[in-house]
C-alpha cells in the first residue's frame, strides 16, 4: 500500500439531537456546530481504539473541508459518522458525514498531522497506532 492509498479504515458513528445552543439567528444549525460533532466522533474513535486522550494536543489540523447539503433544525436527530480514509507516514485523512434519517445533511474531510513535539514538527505514527487506524 502506498503512503496515501485510500483505505476503509477504523470508523465510528454517534447519534444526538440538534440542541438549541447549536442553532443560530436563522433558526438552523450554526455552521460551526458540525465541527463539534466531528470532534466528538474523533474522540470516540480514539477511545474505541484505546489511544491516549492526550493525542488531541498532538494532531493539528492542516486541511478542513465541509459541505452543507441541508439545514438542520432544533430537535432533529443527527447521525454522524467518521472514518479513516488515508494514513500517511505522519498524516491521516478522515471523512465525515452527518445524516438526518438517510439524507446527508453535511459531509467533509480533514487532514491531521502527528506532531507530538512542537520543537520537532511532524513525526511518524507509532506502528501500533497506524495499524489501529488502518482497521487491522
Amino acid at each position: 500500500m502506498s503512503a496515501h492509498e485510500q483505505i476503509n479504515g477504523a470508523s465510528v458513528e454517534l447519534t444526538h439531537f440538534l440542541e438549541w445552543d447549536e442553532t443560530d439567528a436563522a433558526g438552523h444549525q450554526h455552521y460551526a456546530s458540525i465541527f463539534g460533532w466531528v470532534e466528538a466522533c474523533e474522540s470516540a474513535l480514539y477511545r474505541k481504539l484505546g489511544l491516549p486522550s492526550t493525542l488531541f494536543g498532538q494532531i493539528p489540523r492542516v486541511k478542513v473541508e465541509m459541505q452543507y447539503r441541508r439545514r438542520l433544525f432544533f430537535g432533529e436527530e443527527i447521525r454522524s459518522t467518521l472514518k479513516v480514509v488515508r494514513v500517511g507516514n505522519s498524516s491521516m485523512e478522515f471523512a465525515f458525514q452527518a445524516f438526518v434519517g438517510n439524507e446527508i445533511a453535511a459531509e467533509g474531510s480533514y487532514i491531521i498531522v502527528h506532531s507530538p513535539s512542537k520543537e520537532a514538527g511532524s513525526q511518524p505514527w507509532p506502528p501500533e497506532w497506524k495499524s489501529k487506524f488502518l482497521g487491522n
